[in-house]
């Protein structure tokens, strides 16, 4: 499997928070947030094995990840729709423990990934790299118009879907699609954004700690003030949880 798409400057010691972006996306995904977030920064993603499920792969992965975490442990992981899934796993496994988790329109269980979902993601897998090239622009067009993104991210959008590595897509669409939900145990804060009329994952059970007013799915390119507003509440939350030893 070729290297993915989605190297970024590795977080450091300066970043709180390590950021994995969505399905069909790669670290221009979180951009807009990050002009807003010093705390914040994307983290490269590890080569996964071909049929790899993803609580593997985060094991695999957390152990690259170990010279970035900040010593004192004071640092959360977050992600944007299957970014939250792999932030959850990795949470799961990072030592030092990240002081919290933070989803952006993420799942917080299965019971937020419909079957049609799952049914796409998997019959999307099966066609042949040639031919999914040709309608990843196609798509993300109409994505774009559907969440009607100003030309300037469309435009970043349809570049995202230009450069997508086939192969990473069809793992993590896999992945994304047949997750257990998750890691049982798992005992570290949440804190979920999500956008209202989001159909992609809607938040059917109205769980998100916060709902942006009219907001789609893609929320860190239309909503980026705001969605970086309600993480740097989160990060102080989580910071005050650690200092009373919860």
């Amino acid at each position: 499997m070729p290297t993915p798409n989605y190297a970024a400057p590795a977080a450091d010691e300066s970043h709180r928070l390590l950021l994995w972006p969505g399905l069909a996306a790669d670290h221009r995904l979180c951009g807009p947030l990050l002009a807003h977030l010093p705390e914040a920064g994307v983290t490269a993603i590890n080569e996964p094995k071909p049929d790899e499920p993803m609580r593997d792969y985060a094991r695999r992965y957390a152990e690259t990840l170990r010279s970035e975490l900040p010593e004192d442990g004071r640092y959360a992981v977050g992600g944007f729709s299957f970014g939250g899934q792999l932030a959850m796993e990795l949470a799961a496994v990072l030592d030092p423990t990240p002081l919290g988790i933070i989803l952006i329109c993420g799942v917080r269980g299965t019971h937020q990934i419909s079957d049609a979902f799952k049914r796409q993601q998997r019959l999307g897998s099966m066609i042949p790299s040639f031919i999914a090239k040709k309608v990843y622009v196609p798509f993300a067009r109409n994505f774009a118009r559907r969440d009607r993104l100003d030309p300037a991210s469309a435009e970043l959008l349809l570049d995202m879907a230009r450069d997508i590595d086939p192969a990473f897509l069809n793992w993590s669409s896999l992945a994304c699609a047949s997750w257990p939900g998750p890691p049982e145990g798992l005992d570290i804060p949440i804190r979920h954004v999500h956008g209202e009329l989001d159909q992609i994952i809607p938040d059917v059970r109205g769980e998100a700690d916060e709902t942006i007013e009219g907001a789609r799915h893609l929320i860190s390119l239309t909503h980026p003030r705001e969605v970086a507003n309600f993480i740097q509440r989160s990060l102080k939350t989580f910071n005050l949880e650690r200092a009373d030893g919860r």
